[in-house]
């Protein structure tokens, strides 16, 4: 086994997406665990570094705008490269960060995405995983080398700065006070994520509006509604649902979503982050899988939650969702999932059977 100094200076580097910067959240907490006088940065995106700047186990949080070009990789790395790191853990091995590694010049540890064993399985369906596996532990992998290891208490976002703060209180006013009407009669609040950034990842609106309209029937329960502004099928749904529905479409950051979806019971999402997320703020989800597959890293870890998907020859036929639907009967893999049977496993995960 390597070792690293107890003050190890370790820089972590992950731009995106969404989901994949969630799940890295647990490394600063794992290395820490290892080395507790650990000195952490985090290399994020701008889009996402709200997401990790709270976490106590992160000493520096930067975000870097992929605007700025190779301009501003430069100089990002001659801003890091006074810090002569440790040891670097890109847990991206993208183009940009392995040029963000190389101008750094230090130590790094190794990060194999499955490349191989991804294509064979997406364009052959050849599955040549020894088993089903998390992004997680691929992430952790080149850190195991050093005594790191799984704690088993998966991604974590912290929300302190949230709650106390004023301005959003004051902004989400309706919202809180309908929620807080909720809870004082006993009535569930489910979360639900409807959208997906491709579209052969969408469970059919339809289907969701007609669960909602059958969850809210037989549980008189609230539902929360996620998006991002462009989102007009979502702000739709939550409309359609008044007054049992609140709608947080295109209203919230990532980090603010996270501080909602905390407040709910339950999430019921696609294959998406927003899935990610409930699950670091402490709350099973119920997760829609079609074109995508449990192989591919990104299946929900806390054992609570729960998958809904068809076992069809033709899954999965993409990792992201792009692409294109090839099956007689076009996203069969999620038109057959009805809401009858999502309806059952909230319905069961709320204690409303």
């Amino acid at each position: 086994m390597k070792n690293l100094p107890d003050d190890a200076r370790v820089l972590i580097i992950r731009f995106s997406s969404l989901g994949d910067v969630v799940k890295c959240t647990a490394l600063p907490r794992l290395i820490r665990r290892r080395y507790p006088r650990a000195r952490i940065t985090f290399v994020t995106s701008e889009a996402h570094l709200e997401l990790i700047r709270d976490n106590p186990h992160i000493e520096r949080a930067i975000g870097f705008e992929r605007r700025t070009g190779p301009g501003g990789l430069l100089r990002l790395a001659r801003e890091l490269g006074g810090a002569r790191f440790h040891l670097v853990a890109d847990v991206h091995a993208s183009l940009r960060s392995r040029a963000l590694r190389a101008l750094i010049r230090a130590p790094r540890t190794a990060y194999g995405k499955r490349t191989l064993q991804r294509f064979l399985l997406i364009q052959f369906r050849w599955n040549t995983y020894r088993r089903a596996h998390g992004k997680e532990e691929d992430f952790l992998a080149g850190l195991r080398p050093y005594g790191i290891e799984d704690d088993g208490l998966g991604s974590e976002l912290h929300l302190e700065r949230l709650e106390g703060d004023p301005t959003l209180a004051e902004r989400f006013a309706p919202e809180l006070a309908r929620l807080r009407h909720w809870r004082e009669r006993g009535l569930p609040v489910l979360g639900v994520a409807p959208v997906a950034a491709w579209e052969l990842k969408r469970w059919p609106m339809a289907h969701f509006r007609t669960l909602l309209e059958r969850y809210v029937a037989a549980t008189g329960g609230g539902v929360l509604v996620f998006g991002g502004a462009q989102d007009a099928e979502a702000a739709a749904l939550a409309e359609g649902l008044q007054p049992h529905a609140l709608s947080l479409v295109g209203r919230t950051s990532h980090l603010e979503s996270a501080w909602f979806a905390a407040k709910t019971d339950l999430m019921l999402a696609n294959d998406t982050g927003m899935s990610h997320i409930a699950e670091a703020v402490g709350r099973d989800a119920v997760v829609l899988f079609g074109p995508t597959a449990r192989e591919l890293g990104y299946f929900p870890v806390r054992p609570g939650s729960r998958v809904l998907e068809r076992p069809l020859p033709c899954r999965p036929c993409t990792r992201t969702g792009q692409g294109r639907c090839t099956h007689p009967l076009r996203k069969a893999c999620l038109v057959g999932i009805t809401p009858e049977a999502v309806l059952a496993v909230v319905r069961e995960k709320l204690g409303r059977g």
